[in-house]
């Protein structure tokens, strides 16, 4: 399979426990050392503060999470993807930005390590 096959996989696992509100299987979709970087916010180290972190996200009404990947560049056991996410509070938009995620392949399974978003939204005044 291939890097950008097995992304996609794991993108859609990601998706649908987010959809879900199953905070512990998104965190299930990062290395146990990976790292969720969000503007204005210290980073989210590990699988128990990346659950943390989705939680409120659910907690504060974000209902859904879009991923649409522009690019994945594989170099064999790590890949990097870009790309946009929006995330909606029922059918409202709450944010859109861009991302890029640090992949690796840990026994075939790709998994993201380090995960960095920023909003395209204009800050609130």
């Amino acid at each position: 399979m291939s890097a950008a096959d097995g992304i996609a996989a794991t993108n859609a696992e990601f998706i649908s426990a987010f959809n879900s509100g199953n905070a512990a299987d998104v965190a299930a979709c990062y290395t146990t050392e990976g790292q969720f970087k969000v503007p204005n916010a210290p980073t989210f180290e590990g699988r128990d503060a990346i659950k943390g972190a989705m939680q409120g996200l659910i907690d504060a009404g974000i209902t859904s999470i879009e991923l649409t990947t522009a690019e994945v560049e594989d170099f064999d056991e790590n890949a990097i993807e870009h790309g946009e996410y929006a995330l909606y509070a029922g059918d409202n938009l709450a944010d859109k930005g861009r991302f890029m995620v640090h992949w690796k392949n840990i026994y075939g399974k790709w998994y993201l390590h380090r995960d960095i978003i920023n909003s395209t939204q204009p800050a609130a005044g």
